[in-house]
């Protein structure tokens, strides 16, 4: 689950702009998403659904549960694409991501996965993506069985609501901003120019810049990690 921050209280004119990139965004990730299982063979299983509702967006993808582990790590790299795409096109993205039961029919999704995922999602106090508690057992488990790479999930002391910091299993989309084929406008920049080229074309209301400042803290220490080979 997923939220665009600064939203909610658009006007009508900023709504409809939202409203396209949104639909944008959502061709491009289901785009990325496809190509990408089906250069690693594994695009027979079912594929991630994605809908939409107000300022949020709702990702699901059903599996058998024995798949998890060889599937959850790619989750990292379609959600680390999700949030590059958002801040290239003015948007910045915050949520979570969880495991477990749930039932869908048509829009309405439900079940104890939503109700974990609900309660973190707009939790962190920075743009990116978090895996609730109850999700970052899975991946502590995948990563004692293979190790975790840092294009796929990284621990992370997390700034969140209420002045607090936990160490959680974080989306490393950072990582994305090393990739320049994303960001043509700024292709041959540095990471950190791409992410100053990107983030200034968001506003920050009095408010909210310790989300842009926990932010950047994040990004210089995600970029200057190692890629895991």
């Amino acid at each position: 689950m997923v939220d665009a921050l600064g939203v909610r209280n658009a006007t009508i004119e900023q709504s409809t702009n939202f409203v396209q990139r949104i639909g944008d965004i959502v061709e491009l990730v289901a785009g990325f998403v496809s190509s990408y299982l089906k250069e690693r063979n594994k695009h027979k299983t079912t594929i991630p659904q994605i809908i939409t509702f107000g300022d949020t967006l709702v990702i699901s993808w059903e599996m058998k549960s024995d798949l998890l582990p060889d599937y959850l790590p790619d989750v990292g790299i379609f959600l680390s694409y999700l949030i590059a795409l958002g801040l290239d096109g003015n948007l910045a993205f915050r949520g979570a991501i969880s495991v477990g039961d749930f039932i869908q029919h048509g829009a309405t999704v439900l079940g104890p996965v939503v109700s974990d995922v609900a309660a973190w999602y707009d939790s962190a106090e920075m743009i990116g993506i978090i895996a609730t508690p109850y999700c970052g057992q899975f991946l502590s488990d995948i990563n004692e069985t293979r190790n975790l790479t840092s294009m796929e999930f990284v621990k992370y002391n997390v700034p969140l609501k209420g002045d607090v910091s936990k160490n959680l299993w974080v989306v490393p989309w950072p990582k994305m901003l090393l990739e320049a084929q994303f960001f043509g406008a700024v292709k041959g920049k540095t990471p950190f120019q791409i992410y100053y080229k990107l983030i200034e074309q968001l506003s920050i209301p009095k408010g909210t810049e310790n989300k842009y400042i926990n932010t950047e803290t994040f990004v210089r220490q995600i970029v200057r990690q190692k890629f895991e080979k």
